[in-house]
């Protein structure tokens, strides 16, 4: 049974626990020679705990007795984090204000583990090895401080960057020496889904898909622009969130959609949609060819989330050095040689802008058009 609750129990968060090793002496308070060898029945009451169902002993399970010893000791007023000192200011914790407020959640045990009266207060440090690897239940150091914060500021809707709590030390490391160090190094979050099928009781169309990749990847959606109030294990812990959007209601669930969809407010605009439907550019008048095909859409719209026509122009995107004499024709599958046209001047076939495909009749008195074949081009016979 050990081996199946430590597979179960890897990787979650805010999981209130006292782990074999680094607390051998308050296990063996209790069980004299246990040591590591501790029995999972001690603490959990069913054989197979679960995220859902940690079946913890309330008569036993020794973080359930940290107030009993807590209570007494003298408490420190500022405690002062600063692990991080060579790229982050330091981060200064009001102990005594979470203290006097400690009644309104679940006591000091919250955050403290138990410790025996027998046993001095150790540093976090002590048992939550700095650069931890995951490979256990018990937490790095840096896990363990998040933790602490975490499980009582649990709403997370803004920005997933270090930056948003710590502020950056002046004149401390570089962006690019930051990213290498071990110590900053996130457990990867959940896959995001290609696409979500929502079920909703709408009887035209009950079926409404989401290709959530897309928005995250070509429309460069953040993630808290549609996740409001989450933890950080929706996102960081599998199978902790078991709706989409989190069981928010549906008109919070219409507006989300709303911030980028507010011209297309028809249900059937959603609703009942084919699965495989995807957005098709060359219904706005602009069809994407292989050379812009490969681009996010944000390369080309700049104001996130509004996707309003462009200037067709080239120069509109390519304004630094863009010179259509140095344009390599080909790539647009019209080679440009001595019999189509190599001298022509651009606008001499481009009478409507260099985005919009050409005419013939300019010149040519027959029906001819651009087509996409390389083997075609202007005055091509």
């Amino acid at each position: 049974m050990r081996t199946r609750i430590v597979i179960s129990l890897v990787g979650m968060l805010g999981l209130a626990l006292v782990f074999p090793g680094a607390t051998a002496l308050a296990y063996e308070e209790y069980v004299p020679g246990a040591g590591e060898n501790l029995a999972c029945s001690l603490c959990h009451t069913c054989e197979y705990p679960t995220h859902d169902d940690l079946c913890l002993s309330k008569s036993f399970c020794l973080r359930n007795r940290g107030a009993q010893q807590t209570g007494g000791l003298p408490s420190q007023k500022i405690m002062v984090l600063d692990e991080m000192e060579k790229v982050y200011n330091p981060v200064y914790f009001n102990h005594e204000k979470h203290a006097q407020m400690s009644a309104m959640g679940g006591g000091c045990e919250s955050c403290h583990h138990f410790q025996p009266a027998t046993a001095g207060h150790p540093a976090c440090r002590e048992c939550h090895a700095v650069n931890s690897k995951h490979s256990k239940i018990q937490p790095g150091l840096k896990a363990a401080y998040h933790r602490q914060c975490l499980d009582c500021h649990k709403e997370w809707d803004t920005e997933t960057h270090c930056e948003w709590c710590h502020r950056k030390k002046i004149g401390g490391m570089s962006d690019a020496e930051i990213a290498g160090l071990p110590e900053l190094i996130h457990e990867a979050p959940l896959e995001v889904k290609d696409l979500i099928v929502f079920e909703t009781d709408y009887d035209d169309g009950d079926k409404v898909p989401f290709h959530h990749k897309n928005h995250v990847d070509l429309y460069d959606r953040d993630c808290s622009v549609c996740h409001k109030d989450e933890t950080c294990a929706s996102c960081h812990v599998h199978g902790a969130m078991s709706h989409p959007l989190g069981l928010i209601a549906e008109v919070d669930l219409h507006d989300t959609c709303y911030q980028c969809h507010e011209e297309e407010k028809g249900c059937e605009q959603c609703h009942g949609r084919n699965k495989n439907d995807l957005f098709d550019h060359a219904e706005v008048g602009w069809e994407l060819q292989e050379y812009h095909r490969v681009l996010q859409c944000k390369e080309c719209h700049t104001t996130p989330g509004k996707y309003e026509a462009n200037d067709p122009r080239c120069v509109t995107c390519h304004f630094d050095g863009f010179d259509p004499k140095h344009f390599n024709h080909s790539v647009t599958g019209v080679v440009l040689d001595a019999v189509h046209h190599e001298e022509a001047d651009c606008n001499d076939c481009h009478t409507n802008g260099y985005g919009v495909h050409t005419t013939c009749d300019n010149c040519h008195d027959d029906d001819r058009k651009w087509e996409r074949h390389a083997s075609f081009g202007p005055g091509a016979e």
